[in-house]
């Protein structure tokens, strides 16, 4: 049975307030890397998107930017884009947090 990581973090995370996204994020790469280091689950292929946009939002908090290491599909580039304006708006991230986020996934995807 293949765990679908992305569709399960996708949905908990559309339905926390905005607030409580960044921390649930940390968590959920917390516990992906956890049950790696223990041998309790392989890393499912869609899990590296979740590291990659977590990178994102730890830099675009801190007000610096970084490269996406590796490539993202489309769907997930999707639901993380719907995420970011999320979270400008309730002020967890600064406004140029969208433009850095299409410059780094959006941009590459072509």
């Amino acid at each position: 049975m293949q765990v679908r990581v992305f569709e399960v973090f996708a949905r908990m995370i559309s339905n926390l307030p905005a607030q409580c996204v960044l921390k649930a994020l940390d968590i959920e790469c917390q516990m992906l890397k956890n049950d790696v280091e223990n041998n309790r689950l392989p890393l499912p292929e869609d899990a590296f998107s979740l590291f990659y946009f977590r990178e994102f939002l730890q830099a675009a908090k801190q007000g610096r930017t970084t490269a996406c290491s590796g490539p993202v599909p489309p769907d997930h580039i999707e639901f993380f884009k719907e995420t970011i304006v999320r979270l400008v708006q309730a002020n967890e991230l600064p406004r140029n947090a969208m433009e850095q986020f299409d410059r780094v996934f959006v941009n590459d995807v072509s």
